[in-house]
Parts: structure tokens; sequence; C-alpha cells
């Protein structure tokens, strides 16, 4: 794929060489601006078809895309379809679920409240939930803000992409049960995030002791959403307001992210992608449009192409987005550094691994390039919102199911593959 997508560019080149060189003094500089326009149009046909192609493999109902450089979206992409029963095309306002990219919003949201000097982050969290969060195994460590913040907490990680792997993982009984109790304990018990203690405090309703590993706080990385509901509780309670209205009003409104909330209801569901699951049938099955809840911190947003692209940015310009600051530079300088440079983490069925800053994390890739920034997923969704580190190029990609095959799995790899090649050329 690759060796093709360069044979077409470097015979591309050959010809505006030869003709640009011979006939351009004869034809003027305005026929040379189209034969110049038309080139770049026939290289990004090339890419559309690469990515259709892919996304046929791929059994993808639609890919949102967009490319940055030098603080601006430079070129945006939609394919496919966002809803299949009514067959709209994404465009850069489309609403997709990105889920874990949800934790970086967090993460900012939190650390522009450390800049006000309200906490620091190698303190105990529990001073400020009003109850001693440790890991049972290991009473007498505490966990951090910074620990939480970059997956070194002991928390544990399910890995779960989609409802099917959910029942894998801990069998269909135990799922029903969690289904049946996440959204309904907080307004039975008319308590804030009551889970974060039922889950994880001995003796709590629905506690989980498997939720801890075996070794402290701080020796290992492991990525992990518990962690990132409790830095969302911590967010409301710092703030003293919802997370939802804190970030509005200090991340949201200032970024000028319209599109951008934490709950389905809360955007236009004109414009709202669905969601489809693949279960070995015809076509994907399509969900709800679920709500997390008191879990929105960690993987419930929604945003488009459009507005995440102000959001990464911002971050990819030391805080700031058309002239609007959401954070000091030396506090996104921090967020994006390696907290733990000798800890790492690599997912299950993975072979990358992991680094973490505060929100945001890194890995390298098959061409060696380091990428930061963070990806999501969920059922029936995925996202990407990555940054190459060399030359500060990003990307943002989303697309609408899950529940993939092997051959389909390597195909969206292969889309993703061929969006960092695109990247090269702008």
């Amino acid at each position: 794929m690759k060796c093709r997508s360069v044979t077409k560019l470097s015979v591309s080149m050959v010809i505006l060489l030869i003709f640009g060189a011979s006939i351009a003094p004869v034809i003027g500089a305005a026929n040379e601006k189209k034969a110049l326009s038309a080139l770049r149009k026939n290289l990004n046909d090339d890419f559309d078809q690469k990515i259709l192609g892919l996304m046929k493999q791929a059994r993808l109902p639609s890919l949102s895309l967009g490319l940055i450089k030098n603080n601006s979206l430079v070129l945006y992409r939609g394919f496919g379809k966002y809803n299949l029963l009514t067959g709209k095309q994404p465009t850069n306002e489309t609403i997709y679920a990105i889920g874990s990219i949800s934790k970086s919003i967090t993460a900012t949201a939190l650390m522009q409240l450390y800049e006000q000097g309200l906490f620091n982050l190698d303190e105990d969290v529990s001073i400020r939930l009003g109850f001693s969060l440790r890991n049972p195994k290991y009473p007498d460590v505490p966990i951090t803000y910074r620990m939480l913040l970059a997956h070194q907490s002991s928390l544990f990680e399910q890995n779960i992409e989609s409802l099917s792997s959910l029942i894998d993982k801990i069998g269909i009984i135990r799922t029903v049960k969690m289904l049946i109790n996440f959204p309904f304990i907080p307004k039975i018990l008319k308590e804030p995030y009551p889970m974060i203690k039922e889950l994880l405090i001995p003796g709590g309703r629905i506690y989980m002791p498997e939720l801890w590993m075996d070794y402290p706080p701080g020796a290992e990385a492991n990525y992990s959403n518990l962690g990132y509901v409790i830095l969302g509780y911590l967010v409301e309670l710092i703030s003293n307001q919802s997370i939802e209205e804190y970030c509005l009003k200090s991340i949201f409104n200032p970024l000028n992210m319209k599109d951008t909330r934490f709950h389905p209801k809360e955007v236009d569901r004109r414009r709202l992608a669905a969601l489809y699951e693949d279960w070995r049938i015809i076509r994907p099955i399509q969900l709800p449009q679920f709500d997390l809840l008191y879990f929105s911190p960690a993987g419930g947003i929604r945003s488009s192409v459009e507005d995440l692209s102000h959001f990464l940015i911002a971050h990819m310009n030391g805080g700031v987005y058309n002239g609007v600051r959401i954070l000091n530079e030396s506090t996104v300088n921090l967020m994006h550094t390696i907290q733990y440079p000798n800890s790492s983490y690599t997912p299950i069925n993975t072979s990358f691994e992991m680094k973490f800053g505060l929100g945001w994390f890194y890995t390298t890739d098959e061409n060696n390039d380091t990428w930061g920034g963070h990806t999501g997923g969920g059922p029936g969704c995925a996202a990407f919102m990555r940054v190459r580190v060399t030359d500060n190029k990003g990307f943002i990609a989303y697309y609408n199911r899950t529940g993939f095959n092997e051959s389909e799995r390597k195909a969206v790899i292969f889309i993703i593959q061929a969006i960092k090649e695109k990247l090269n050329e702008m």
C-alpha cells in the first residue's frame, strides 16, 4: 500500500516537473495555478479512494477526519454515512462519541484548578473526597492526584471496548448487574458519586475487590477509567460546580466548542453519529445513545472534529487557541511530560507501550515516530486525537462501529497509517 502510494506521487511529481518546466512559460501563471490545483485534487482523490477501499474492508459506516498543522484544521474529510437509516454523510460538525479522549478534557479542567493553587499534585486525594481511598492490600499508601492522572493508582482496568467484550471479561450475570446498578444507585442513595465508595471500599453495596491490583499505588502503570471518574468528582468538589458546568464555562465556551457536551441529550441529535456493534450478521446493529452519567468524565463526552480541533490546537500551542488561553504554557508542558518514566502500560491484545503524562499519553509507531495525545473507544465508537512530537502535526479521527474480526481490525490499522502518510504531505 505504501509503495503504491509513493509510486503515484512520484509519477505525478515527474509529470509536474516535466510539463511545469517546459510549458509554464507558454501557458502562463493562471494555467500553471490550475495545473497545481488539479494535482492536489488528484492526490486527495487517491487518498480518498484508498480510505474508502479500506473502510469497505473494515465495514465502517463512517469516518470523520481532520488534519492539523500550524494551529489550523488544514484538511477535513468525511466518508460514508454517519447514520445508515438517514444516509447522511459526516461533516466537520458531525458529533461523535469520543470515548476516553474525555480524560484529556477532565485532566485539563483539573489542571486549571491546579494553576489556582487549590491542590498539590502529590497530595492525598482522600483529603477532598472525605473518605479514605486506599488499595485495601496497601492501606498505608496514599493515592495522589498525580497517580490518578498518570494511571499509577493501582486501580484495575477492564479494557472493555464493546458490550460483547464486557460479557467475555466478567460474564453475562455480572454484566447485567453492573448495567442495572450503575445508573440507578446514585439516584437511590441521593449522594454524589456514591459508586466510588460502593465499588472500591470493602463493605460497599457493589464492592469489587478485583478492581484493585496486587501492587501498591505508584509502583506500576495500569490504565483505569475509574481513576478518571474519581478525578471528575474531584473537579466538582474543588470548583463547587458540576463538571458539566465547569467545563462549559472554562473550556468549551472559551474554545468555541459549541457542540461538545458530556451527555447525548445535550447535543443536536440530528448531527449525532449513530453507534454500531457488529455481531457477525449482515449489517451492524445500531445501539442506543448511551449516557455514562457519573462516568462521563472518563469516557462519555460527544464532540465534532471541528470542536475537538480547537482543544487539540490549544494543547499543541502552549495552552492558546485563537488568542484565548485556557492553560499556562508551563502547565501544558507538565501535562505533556511523562510522569513515571520507568513505568509503561501495554493494552491487552496489542504490542505498543503507553507512557503517561497527565491526561496525555505517548506511543511509538512502526515508523519509530512518537505520538502524544489520547485515543478513545466504547460500544459503537472509536476516536483518535494524536500529535506527532517531531513536527507538531496532528490528526483527529472518529468512526462509529466496533466488534471487528481480525481482517477488519487490520484494515482499520491501515486507515490510521494512511492518515499519517497524508499528514506527511501537509
